[in-house]
């Protein structure tokens, strides 16, 4: 039996290396094309640049339409804010869309609610003739409308915006968080968020403005003043300029007193833009010595008499101001 010719074993042996080559090099091939050029990748880049607030680059991937709006949720502190604590769970494999489109799900948390959100992406290349180019089909941003019927500022995830009507519409990614919040020395308003997880998506945040204790202590206060100085305006049945009085067909005596045994509730409220005094009513009593004039008979004279009034409220960078109303 002659033996194995020594070409023959070598250009075997040869073609079985290059057979396992070229099986390898598809393998890996294979692997890079899903793994680094695959639609999941672009679909990593797009949410690593929503967490690290690069608004320019996030854009540039996701390759949407900016509807009319405010943009400051687009970039930079804000954006990076309304994504803040955003962690992927998963992102799905792809699943046919037709031609050579795919649709890539994604499953996420954000502000500890879980969520999802669906990408479409084009085939539109190769590169290297062997990797596929992916891109997004182009897509409409979604949107947040803040609604603030007292108020024109506000902050959005931090950020200091104006409000310049009662509805106001930002422009934002997706997905993201945005959430409007005021607060001050004289009014606050309590966060408001919601997640928007889809292009077109549209959310609506109301800026419960509300009046704050240091407010309605001052203004407590300077109505307190007020009456204060009207009960201290002694001898007077009537006190001028103050909202509370007392009538009697008999002759009174000196000293008239009056105390004020009840002061309003201060309640603050917004009208039409403004920040108004909701009516304030009181408590007050008179205190004198009362000659009848038909018997000469001398009483006491002692009454608690209800009262009521408005007043305007202004309220600026120097302080509180409270103008009593009294007809």
């Amino acid at each position: 039996m002659q033996g194995t010719n020594p070409v023959i074993k070598a250009v075997a042996t040869w073609l079985l290396a290059l057979m396992l080559t070229i099986a390898a090099a598809v393998v890996v091939i294979y692997f890079v094309n899903a793994k680094a050029y695959g639609p999941q990748h672009q679909v990593s880049s797009y949410f690593s640049a929503l967490k690290e607030g690069d608004g320019e680059r996030a854009l540039g991937l996701l390759a949407a339409k900016v509807p009319a709006g405010n943009p400051a949720l687009l970039d930079g502190e804000a954006l990076k804010a309304s994504t803040a604590g955003l962690e992927i769970l998963e992102i799905g494999e792809p699943s046919s869309a037709g031609q050579n489109r795919v649709d890539i799900e994604v499953r996420y948390s954000l502000g500890g609610e879980e969520a999802q959100s669906t990408y479409r992406l084009d085939r539109t290349g190769r590169e290297w003739l062997f990797f596929d180019q992916w891109s997004f089909v182009p897509s409409t941003l979604p949107t947040v409308t803040v609604l603030s019927p007292s108020q024109r500022q506000a902050a959005l995830n931090g950020v200091p915006v104006s409000l310049p009507q009662e509805r106001t519409t930002f422009s934002t990614f997706y997905p993201s968080r945005p959430e409007v919040s005021y607060t001050s020395e004289f009014f606050a308003a309590p966060p408001s968020a919601a997640v928007l997880a889809g292009p077109l998506d549209t959310k609506e945040l109301t800026l419960a403005t509300e009046a704050t204790e240091a407010l309605t202590g001052a203004v407590d206060a300077e109505l307190r003043t007020f009456l204060d100085g009207c009960a201290s305006t002694q001898d007077r049945l009537a006190p001028p300029g103050c909202p509370f009085f007392h009538f009697t067909d008999n002759k009174v005596e000196l000293p008239i007193t009056w105390e004020i045994t009840e002061y309003p509730v201060v309640s603050i409220r917004p009208v039409s833009g403004s920040w108004v005094l909701s009516p304030l009513t009181g408590k007050a009593r008179v205190k004198t010595t009362q000659t009848d004039l038909f018997s000469g008979a001398k009483s006491p004279l002692e009454a608690e008499k209800d009262f009521s009034f408005g007043a305007q409220l202004a309220v600026g960078p120097d302080g509180v101001s409270v103008t009593p109303l009294v007809d």
